[in-house]
């Protein structure tokens, strides 16, 4: 399976949420976006799980939504549709909620 092929490899997340038209969610904790994260979330929790499974000790993660061309803007201006440092400081939050017990150190067994 392709997908698994992958996660065994991944020893990075790039955290940014696209969907099937576009690279990037406007807003990925949008309720319009709910599916396009809630796919990217499974992926990405299968490779934390895994990390986590072999004990290993790095995995870096990078919520890094982008300007525009990611950014949907408005028409004829450019503008983004939402605040681009906004959206990778609560995507970094949610992850690091989302996983805190999968990331805290090991104790003794």
């Amino acid at each position: 399976m392709p997908t698994a092929r992958a996660i065994e490899r991944t020893d990075h997340i790039h955290a940014r949420v696209g969907f099937a038209e576009g690279p990037q969610v406007s807003d990925p904790l949008a309720p319009e976006h709910a599916d396009a994260l809630a796919a990217h979330l499974s992926w990405w929790d299968r490779i934390v799980k895994r990390h986590s499974d072999l004990d290993a000790t790095t995995l870096t993660v990078t919520p890094e939504f982008g300007p525009w061309p990611y950014m949907p803007s408005l028409p004829h201006t450019r503008m983004p549709v939402a605040d681009q440092w906004e959206l990778n400081v609560r995507m970094m939050g949610m992850l690091k909620q989302r996983w805190a017990a999968a990331m805290a150190p090991r104790v003794a067994r």
